[in-house]
């Protein structure tokens, strides 16, 4: 079952004990938005992604429904057989250079021309 980028915030949420207001008063961001997201009724923003992730504790890629290089990745783990040690150490070194990726990009962007 592939989950929507709503529900992976809400999984993330929960998991963490949180509840919708808290998360609301963390990332200054109401609610109804917040509900509005993990319905699927409304597209979250970058910005907000980023705000939710860091309220959460948790990469901006695990919140996203569908990242090619996750996805490339994910497929690599699961085909490299029994030679890697410690699967979950691994995924969580591969997200954070996923998160180091999509932070560089946006850095590059606001750089003027040269």
């Amino acid at each position: 079952m592939t989950m929507t980028t709503g529900d992976l915030i809400k999984r993330y949420r929960e998991h963490a004990g949180m509840s919708q207001r808290a998360l609301e008063e963390k990332i200054d961001l109401s609610q109804s938005s917040i509900v509005r997201i993990e319905k699927g009724d409304r597209q979250v923003k970058s910005y907000e992604l980023s705000a939710i992730a860091a309220a959460l504790g948790c990469p901006e890629s695990s919140l996203m429904e569908s990242h090619p290089r996750r996805d490339r990745v994910q497929y690599a783990a699961r085909t490299n057989g029994d030679n890697t040690p410690d699967m979950t150490q691994v995924k969580e070194h591969l997200f954070f250079l996923l998160e180091m990726d999509t932070y560089l990009t946006r850095a590059l962007k606001t750089l003027p021309p040269a």
